[in-house]
C-alpha cells in the first residue's frame, strides 16, 4: 500500500482527532502523557501525516518537554495509524521522518512514553532517562528517550515539565518554537 507522508497542516486536525480517538479510545485523555500535553501547543515543524488515495492513514506529533536544565526536547506521541494499515510500515516511516526532523532541527535528544519492543530498534531505552522523572504514571508503558547527543539526557536528573512553565529557552528560540 503506497502513502506519502508530509507536514501536517491545521487542515488535517480533524482528521488526526478521530484517527487518534479511533486508536486510543474515549479514556485516553486521562493518561499523563495527555494531561502533560493539556494547554501547550504541539511542535508544528515535527509533527507528520501520511495519506494513502487522499486519505489520512497515520500521524505523528510531537510536543515541548523542559528537561531539569531548562532545555526543551520533543516528546513524542501520539502515533497513530488506522487499525487496518498497523504493520504495513506506515507508523515506522512516520517516526523515522518524525525523528530525521527533530535531529535535522538541533534538538539533542527526543522523549516517549510508549512500548520498548516497538520503539527500540529507533534507539528509544529507559537507561537514558533513569534518573529523569515524568510526572505521573505511564504504566503499563515505559518512559523512555533516545539521545542525539551524548549525555543530552543521560547525565541529567530530575523532573520532566510542560513547556509551558518555562518564560524562555535559547534552544526553543533558534528553532522557532516560541
Amino acid at each position: 500500500m503506497p502513502f506519502e507522508i508530509n507536514l501536517q497542516s491545521p487542515s488535517d486536525i480533524e482528521n488526526i482527532t478521530s484517527l487518534v480517538a479511533g486508536a486510543f479510545g474515549p479514556d485516553r485523555s486521562k493518561r499523563t502523557v495527555y494531561q502533560f500535553r493539556d494547554g501547550v501547543r504541539q511542535m508544528d515543524k515535527l509533527c507528520f501525516v501520511a495519506y494513502s488515495k487522499d486519505q489520512l492513514v497515520g500521524s505523528i506529533q510531537f510536543w515541548p518537554a523542559v528537561l531539569p536544565n531548562g532545555l526543551i526536547v520533543p516528546l513524542l506521541g501520539p502515533l497513530a495509524v488506522k487499525p487496518e494499515l498497523r504493520g504495513k510500515g506506515v507508523g515506522r516511516a512516520l517516526i523515522t521522518t518524525g525523528l530525521n526532523s527533530a535531529k535535522k532541527s538541533d534538538f539533542p535528544a527526543v522523549l516517549i512514553v510508549g512500548d520498548p519492543g516497538y520503539y527500540a530498534p529507533f534507539g528509544f531505552n529507559v537507561d537514558v532517562i533513569n534518573q529523569l522523572n515524568l510526572p505521573g504514571s505511564v504504566a503499563p508503558l515505559i518512559f523512555m528517550g533516545v539521545e542525539f547527543e551524548s549525555h543530552s539526557l543521560s547525565g541529567l536528573s530530575g523532573d520532566i515539565s510542560p513547556q509551558r512553565f518555562v518564560s524562555k529557552n535559547k534552544r526553543r528560540e533558534k528553532n522557532g518554537f516560541v
